[in-house]
């Protein structure tokens, strides 16, 4: 029976956590490890957290780590430490619900299923309808689909991400300097499919997600300047700098200079409608 080391950054959102950890502690699987990455929480997140798991790492960061820098920090502590091969790595979200039977179905999914990078399915509360079923990036125009047909998925989030630890060795770090945060995951596992890997999801692992917790995904500012602030925030996944890196570490060198265009024009068009919006307020 693999170990599963769950990977999980955390900041300021105590309550949100909480909700998670509770799941957590409710599992009927109990070889797990959380490494709680608390990048400067000063709400007590780390003190709740240790009251409420055994089995814990706690990674106190100054605040500037964001998403990738935070897994990046965990996978070092891994490296550091005895993990084995067929041990599987969860990288995931604090804003995250799913049932007590979780992990046990994570390790019987995973079984056999060395080479996958496997991401669990979102549902939408008490809906039936699955959020997301995996990506499509095309990288020749700079667009991403969900995944309706049999297409192969080659692009993942890390929202419920597992992985055996052979694996996540081979696909190698996250580059948390020239992605921070957003599309850090997308390059990790678009590079991970490019080296080989599958990019699976799985019926069997469900999670209830809240996107209204995190992130700038629609600016609303009167004053243009509090918009371009926004709009080159690292909280902002529309962020062009981010954006060109993106493009450098994943594009193909034909699609390099059309792709770079299409951040620019998607920026200057972007700044444009800010402006007059601003100029007719």
């Amino acid at each position: 029976m693999p170990n599963i080391f769950i990977l999980l950054p955390v900041y300021n959102r105590r309550e949100i956590t909480e909700k998670f950890v509770n799941c957590l502690s409710a599992q009927t699987f109990s070889n797990y490890h959380l490494i709680l990455i608390d990048d400067g929480s000063n709400d007590g997140t780390a003190d709740m957290v240790n009251s409420k798991i055994d089995k814990l790492t706690i990674l106190k960061g100054p605040g500037d780590w964001w998403w990738a820098g935070s897994l990046q920090q965990g996978l070092k502590w891994l490296k550091e430490n005895k993990v084995e091969e067929n041990d599987l790595i969860l990288f995931i979200n604090d804003d995250l619900l799913f049932s007590a039977d979780y992990l046990e179905r994570a390790c019987q999914v995973m079984t056999n299923k060395k080479g996958v990078l496997m991401l669990s399915r979102f549902k939408s509360g008490n809906s039936e309808d699955i959020v997301e079923t995996g990506v499509f990036a095309d990288l020749k125009h700079l667009r991403f689909e969900q995944i309706t047909s049999q297409k192969e998925i080659n692009c993942l989030s890390t929202r419920g991400l597992f992985v055996h630890w052979k694996d996540v060795t081979a696909i190698g770090d996250f580059h948390p300097k020239l992605l921070p945060h957003y599309l850090s995951d997308y390059e990790y596992t678009i590079r991970a499919h490019r080296k080989g890997f599958k990019c699976e999801t799985s019926a069997e692992l469900l999670i209830e997600p809240n996107f209204d917790t995190t992130g700038y995904h629609k600016i609303i500012e009167v004053s243009l300047w509090n918009f371009i602030k926004k709009y080159f925030s690292k909280k902002s996944p529309n962020n062009p700098i981010y954006w060109t890196s993106f493009v450098l570490l994943t594009s193909k060198p034909l699609w390099l200079i059309p792709s770079l265009m299409r951040v620019f024009k998607r920026t200057i068009t972007t700044i444009f409608q800010a402006s007059s919006e601003s100029i007719k307020s």
